[in-house]
């Protein structure tokens, strides 16, 4: 299915043209029915967490992306590898269920405010399924959806689906309604043996993005001095 080489947008720096869908078939995956039986579950965990205005809710790492940087914010429990371990441990029963499976390396919540746009851009790789597993969506296309490619979609709750990051995607909430929805990233199962070296590559690419997102000279690297950049980088992570 798809493309099997590695992509990173950080190194390719340019669109993804790869074949992957713009959307994957993941309804006979295993870890479907972990999400949707225990809907109710994750909902009130997550639900404790907005009403305590818990302090590690914070913008997500891009903060170019959304209309407003406060208006797109996630609450993490994994980065790519690493664990958060004081975000998880307010959410014992969500970590439970996502460190039964193998191949996830990133999990967080997610919150987009009402009326607010996260505009075109590239993800970071194609080695996963982006998974998004709805907990409050109160509305429907075209009011609020997701782009991927020429392809649209919405949320509905207790329901998962799954897309390719590395395609130009873009989300909408035209609403007067927050979105929350809890992303998982599951390696596909070509890259499952690499989940090391992918964390460690793609965690590079998130301290250049985060330190320097608002500096554009990175962008006018050409792609080996990039992906030199992110292999040398990777060894501290």
């Amino acid at each position: 299915m798809g493309n099997s080489k590695k992509w990173y947008s950080f190194s390719e720096n340019g669109a993804y043209k790869g074949s992957d869908p713009s959307f994957f078939e993941i309804q006979e995956k295993r870890w479907i029915p972990f999400f949707e039986n225990n809907y109710e579950l994750i909902l009130n965990e997550f639900t404790k967490i907005i009403e305590s205005r818990d302090k590690n809710i914070i913008p997500y790492f891009n903060q170019t992306l959304a209309s407003k940087a406060e208006n797109w914010t996630i609450f993490p429990l994994y980065v790519w590898g690493k664990k958060r371990t004081e975000n998880c441990e307010k959410c014992p029963e969500t970590t439970r269920i996502i460190e039964s499976i193998s191949a996830m390396t990133s999990c967080s919540f997610s919150i987009l405010k009402p009326n607010t746009k996260i505009k075109p851009h590239f993800g970071d790789s194609n080695v996963m399924y982006r998974c998004h597993f709805t907990l409050n969506c109160k509305n429907g296309l075209p009011e609020i959806g997701m782009r991927v490619r020429d392809e649209q979609i919405t949320w509905k709750n207790g329901k998962m689906f799954a897309f390719c990051d590395a395609h130009e995607h873009e989300v909408w909430n035209n609403t007067e309604h927050e979105r929350w929805v809890l992303i998982i990233d599951i390696l596909r199962e070509e890259f499952e043996n690499d989940k090391t070296q992918i964390c460690s590559e793609i965690n590079a690419t998130l301290w250049w993005q985060i330190k320097f997102q608002n500096f554009y000279f990175l962008k006018h690297f050409p792609s080996w001095c990039r992906k030199i950049i992110m292999k040398a980088t990777s060894l501290f992570f």
